[in-house]
């Protein structure tokens, strides 16, 4: 993944810069945070100060466009920016997005397991007396 970017400014009313890049990549869209990591790196900044704005991909390419906004400091972006942008911005843990469905849901691999054995059981013999009650001749 490689961003170069394209316009930078300085938003001196709200005392940010602000940036537009592009980004060549290959197979899927890189995530928010990737694409944060990345910034962050390259524009020597700190993460809670850079806000991923818009990531677009257009159909069937492998170029991303996206707009960045980089403040000064923790407290103008929180009085600026809209709770939900701070919220879609902030790193996700690693420990939840490794997790599978079953254990998200508080259950042991152990209890899940047996209870799926125990549920395909009776499915096993109704098919089998529907089978049976085919087989015999009707009088």
């Amino acid at each position: 993944m490689e961003i170069n970017i394209t316009k930078d400014w300085d938003n001196t009313l709200l005392d940010r810069k602000e940036i537009t890049f592009n980004i060549s990549h290959t197979g899927a869209t890189p995530s928010r945070d990737e694409i944060k990591n990345k910034l962050v790196a390259q524009l020597n900044s700190r993460h809670e100060l850079v806000i991923v704005d818009k990531i677009r991909t257009e159909y069937g390419t492998q170029n991303t466009t996206g707009y960045a906004k980089i403040y000064s400091d923790v407290d103008r972006a929180n009085e600026i920016e809209n709770k939900y942008v701070l919220e879609r911005n902030e790193p996700k843990p690693v420990e939840e997005t490794e997790k599978p469905a079953k254990e998200e849901s508080g259950e042991s691999p152990e209890e899940s397991t047996g209870e799926e054995a125990v549920a395909e059981e009776p499915i096993a013999e109704e098919a089998a007396s529907e089978e049976s009650a085919e087989e015999k001749p009707v009088e």
